[in-house]
């Protein structure tokens, strides 16, 4: 006869639910990268499922829809970019941090990392078609990081929320024009143009 051994049983249980975690967090990753890099009308599950190391088949155990994933990708897109464009600079006052930011995101190095950036200008208009839910995960996180934003503009022109809504909106137009053209020299243009009235 075989012992009843629970410790077992609980190790496998935490086990199985621990991988299922990782397992979707590698999905949501892999999605990250391509609806920012390849657009997210143009990615489909398979190609998703794939880089992410997985059977197409296995999608539907972790998300009921494509649009439920983009939404978990926003996320985690919008907590990676606050990372990268927003820290380093609590010390500093509201004209330099302002500064720091604008110069930070509309950099060429930003321009010409898509996968790696910010989701606004990559997704935006995949969101604009895209179902309520995913909708929805847009506005709360623009509108987490205009909170973000407002309390840090320098209030020399007025209202600190239109100042934060007009210097995103200025950003991310601004990255997505950078990114249209193929002119490199009228893209950089339009980069330092954006700089300078976003930190006027």
């Amino acid at each position: 006869m075989h012992s009843y051994d629970g410790r077992n049983i609980i190790s496998r249980m935490r086990y199985a639910s621990d991988h299922k975690r990782q397992t979707h967090q590698r999905i949501v990753e892999a999605a990250s990268r391509l609806f920012k890099g390849g657009g997210y009308v143009g990615t489909g599950v398979d190609a998703v499922m794939n880089a992410a190391g997985l059977t197409p088949g296995a999608f539907y155990a972790h998300f009921p829809s494509k649009n439920a994933l983009l939404a978990e990708t926003l996320a985690l897109s919008v907590a990676r970019m606050k990372e990268r464009f927003l820290a380093g600079f609590d010390e500093r006052t509201a004209s330099t941090w302002l500064r720091g930011v604008v110069l930070r995101y509309l950099s060429t190095t930003h321009r010409d990392s898509v996968a790696d950036g910010c989701p606004l200008p990559a997704l935006t208009a995949d969101v604009f078609r895209a179902d309520g839910v995913a909708r929805e995960e847009f506005e709360a996180h623009l509108r987490g990081l205009l909170t973000e934003l407002e309390g840090n503009m320098p209030t020399n022109l007025g209202s600190a929320r239109d100042r934060a809504l007009a210097t995103i909106a200025l950003c991310v137009g601004g990255l997505m024009l950078a990114r249209a053209v193929k002119d490199r020299a009228l893209s950089n243009r339009i980069l330092r143009a954006c700089r300078r009235l976003a930190v006027a």
